[in-house]
């Protein structure tokens, strides 16, 4: 396992600079803060899916159509991811990420009252504006937190919050009489923001980073990027590399949820002939397999690494996803549809790695604004594969539409190779 120390191109400096520290009520804050800003941002991000029906027959428009309105959500996610990863880095990790909830929240509660379908498309490009900028803000501030051996379980138990969300965003939605008022409840998300702003330290790395800026403290090598404006910093020819490939691995990522996870819902009970509660069944079940998915993962990759567990984790999704569309193509076999979902979803663990090894792979100065670039722009090109699973979806079935997530997992499986690997290496405000 390599440290900062350990590392032969690491800044002059920063080898006897010794990390701040945090307490352990500081840590457990900070993952609660973080945990329920991208759990309750996964309720906001699914409810379209898991009211599809609803919503298309209530604006009047097909499966194509909606697609473009979870494709807006990606790209408005994309926007986002940027502006507040820059935010991030300039504002620090705490105020902005309050104010990305707020976003999310207001704009998801504010569906309630459109009137039309161009309304509900703008609401949910605001709502993934917001929700772009929770991620990277969130794994930013808990990638300085937490202990470097065991930063894989932190970011694998922020990354499974979003389940026990999903969970809560299924129960909505079945339960609801009018699908208008389960986006009233994507309201409730703002109230942790007070809770956020009262209760949650500011980022101890970030706080040192600009007060050693200030008082031009900074090593020479460090002093020389950081004067220059962190776009500047993210294209150059030490960041920009990281960015591309962290964005092809994160796009093909981001096609398998935005693919499988969003038509599965319509699969069940369409093509499968699950009634509600049924197909509500095998949702809390996909998501309490990917909740333990998710911290295995985390938690594997302190011990082997976070490249070699992410790869095998992808690589055994392609192979259930494969599969799946062929089973799909085939028109036979449908029935072991739910079985091979739920394996899928173990293998969706993968995600539990993302947030720590962007945040490994980028300096204080600019780690909210690098890993957002990455994570956040890829996951508004995946919002092609929302819309060809529309079309799909229309034309040859949901199965089918559920199957060509395989194209995002053999992406994400062969991209994730060429992704420099940095586990467990000390984080300092002078790096």
């Amino acid at each position: 396992m390599t440290t900062e120390q350990d590392r032969p191109d690491a800044p002059v400096g920063t080898a006897t600079a010794a990390p701040p520290e945090y307490t352990p009520g500081d840590r457990r804050r900070i993952l609660g803060a973080a945990c329920l800003g991208w759990g309750m941002e996964y309720f906001d991000f699914m409810l379209p899916t898991l009211l599809a029906g609803a919503i298309m027959k209530f604006y009047g428009v097909s499966a194509g159509v909606f697609g473009v309105a979870i494709a807006g959500q990606l790209v408005g996610s994309a926007i986002g991811g940027v502006l507040f990863g820059w935010l991030g880095d300039r504002y620090g990790r705490r105020r902005t990420l309050i104010w990305s909830i707020l976003i999310y929240s207001v704009a998801t509660g504010l569906v309630f009252l459109a009137p039309n379908f161009a309304v509900f498309l703008v609401l949910r490009i605001l709502a993934g504006v917001g929700t772009g900028g929770e991620w990277a803000v969130g794994f930013a501030w808990l990638n300085e937190a937490w202990a470097p051996k065991r930063r894989g379980l932190g970011g694998g138990l922020v990354q499974a919050s979003l389940w026990p969300a999903y969970a809560l965003a299924v129960l909505v939605a079945q339960v609801v009489v009018d699908w208008r008022w389960a986006f009233l409840v994507g309201v409730v998300p703002a109230l942790a923001c007070v809770w956020i702003r009262y209760a949650c330290r500011e980022s101890r790395q970030w706080e040192e980073l600009q007060a050693r800026k200030a008082a031009g403290l900074l090593t020479e090598a460090t002093a020389a990027k950081a004067n220059r404006s962190t776009w500047r910093q993210l294209v150059s020819r030490d960041s920009l590399p990281i960015v591309l490939v962290g964005l092809v691995v994160a796009f093909g990522a981001q096609w398998v949820p935005y693919t499988a996870t969003a038509w599965m819902p319509s699969m069940l009970k369409s093509d499968l002939g699950f009634d509600a509660g049924s197909a509500s069944l095998v949702l809390y079940i996909a998501s309490a397999v990917s909740f333990v998915g998710f911290i295995l993962a985390g938690w594997l990759s302190d011990r082997w690494g976070r490249r070699p567990v992410f790869v095998a984790f992808a690589a055994l999704q392609t192979v259930t996803f494969a599969v799946m569309l062929a089973l799909a193509l085939g028109g036979t076999g449908l029935g072991n549809f739910v079985w091979l979902y739920l394996a899928s979803s173990l293998f969706l663990g993968y995600f539990g790695i993302f947030g720590v090894w962007f945040g490994e792979l980028f300096p204080t100065r600019i780690r909210s604004l690098g890993s957002a670039s990455a994570y956040n722009i890829g996951r508004g090109l995946s919002g092609i594969g929302t819309i060809i699973g529309g079309v799909v979806a229309t034309s040859a079935g949901y199965g089918i539409a559920v199957g060509i997530a395989v194209v995002g997992a053999a992406i994400v499986t062969v991209a994730a190779l060429f992704l420099r690997d940095r586990a467990g290496r000390v984080i300092t405000a002078d790096e």
